[in-house]
């Protein structure tokens, strides 16, 4: 060992023998379980737990490989939730590719944090950082180029195939104290479409009588939510193009765990007049929307549809009529 100042023996050995060598030992030490630990354990418990946690679900893993230290890296994660009713198709979300990262100084210190980058199946990226520790939970993530098409689960909330590309950003804190909950949401769809000309939605009040629906195309959708106190403010949700004119208000409540938060929104939404006449089968679309007792509670004194979606997160959010609300501006 050649160094560029002068030490005695007694130092050298001291040296290679409290620094060197454990540092060795701590390199070899991490390859060895780097290179020998049973990935495949992880990823048969990974399955394990979110069928635990969601039950009638299946998550399937191709591969789970290492990325780095402190990082694993999962290949063709495909998640499938069972079907509701009797005669639905089970929904499925692909991704591509995972890459998650444990931060380790924020380990150290008592909270656990994970640096995470998904590639989904059909385009798009989520990249981001959740951090959960004794008082709070931070979610950031920045979303790209997101095909909403590829996204089964939605469909359980639209009923009809819907298409669009998602982005923006998400920056939320929930914590135990309500006056520590914090955060905003800024969220972008753009080419938003429902409908396919082949997808039925069924009537209100008409069970069993589906109805074709022409694509309907929304032009871009803009959210802004803003959240303070524990409460999260639709600020903006609106769209608008030749089809449709949207906009909508309310309250998400953020509790934690996040499946206790719950949902309050007021969408309204009127179908323009060349949507209505594109068609002969757009015509009697409208003509059966009008015969239809049930949908009268979903029509506001003007015409135009008015519905609310409500719920918890943890048990179930629904749409029910609110023609008689007071959109808030």
């Amino acid at each position: 060992m050649n160094l560029p100042f002068s030490l005695s023996e007694r130092a050298k050995t001291n040296l290679r023998r409290f620094v060197l060598y454990p540092l060795w030992f701590l390199f070899c030490f991490v390859t060895f379980a780097y290179c020998t630990f049973p990935y495949d354990r992880v990823r048969d418990r990974i399955e394990d737990e979110v069928e635990r946690a969601m039950p009638g679900a299946e998550l399937d893993i191709v591969d789970l490989s290492p990325s780095w230290i402190t990082g694993v890296e999962l290949t063709g994660v495909s998640l499938t939730l069972p079907a509701e009713e009797e005669g639905e198709r089970p929904t499925a979300l692909t991704l591509t590719t995972v890459t998650a990262r444990v931060g380790l100084l924020d380990l150290i210190g008592g909270t656990t944090s994970v640096g995470f980058y998904a590639e989904l199946g059909g385009g798009g990226t989520i990249e981001g950082r959740y951090s959960d520790g004794e008082t709070s939970t931070q979610v950031q993530a920045h979303l790209v180029d997101v095909a909403l098409q590829r996204i089964g689960p939605l469909r359980r909330y639209v009923q009809l195939p819907i298409a669009g590309t998602l982005g923006g950003d998400i920056d939320v804190t929930i914590a135990d104290e309500a006056a520590n909950t914090e955060g905003q949401v800024t969220l972008t769809i753009a080419g938003l479409s429902v409908g396919d000309g082949r997808a039925r939605l069924e009537i209100p009040g008409m069970r069993g009588t589906g109805i074709t629906v022409e694509q309907l195309n929304a032009g871009d959708l803009n959210l802004r939510m803003q959240i303070e106190r524990g409460v999260g403010r639709v600020q903006q949700l609106t769209s608008s193009s030749d089809d449709l004119e949207l906009r909508g208000a309310g309250t998400v409540r953020l509790l934690r765990p996040l499946r206790m938060s719950n949902v309050d929104v007021i969408l309204r939404f009127e179908i323009k007049q060349p949507y209505r006449e594109r068609n002969d089968r757009t015509r009697a679309i409208f003509t059966m929307v009008d015969m239809a007792p049930d949908v009268r509670a979903y029509r506001a004194p003007d015409g135009a549809f008015q519905l609310r979606v409500a719920g918890s997160f943890g048990s179930s959010i629904r749409a029910s009529g609110a023609g008689n609300a007071t959109l808030a501006q």
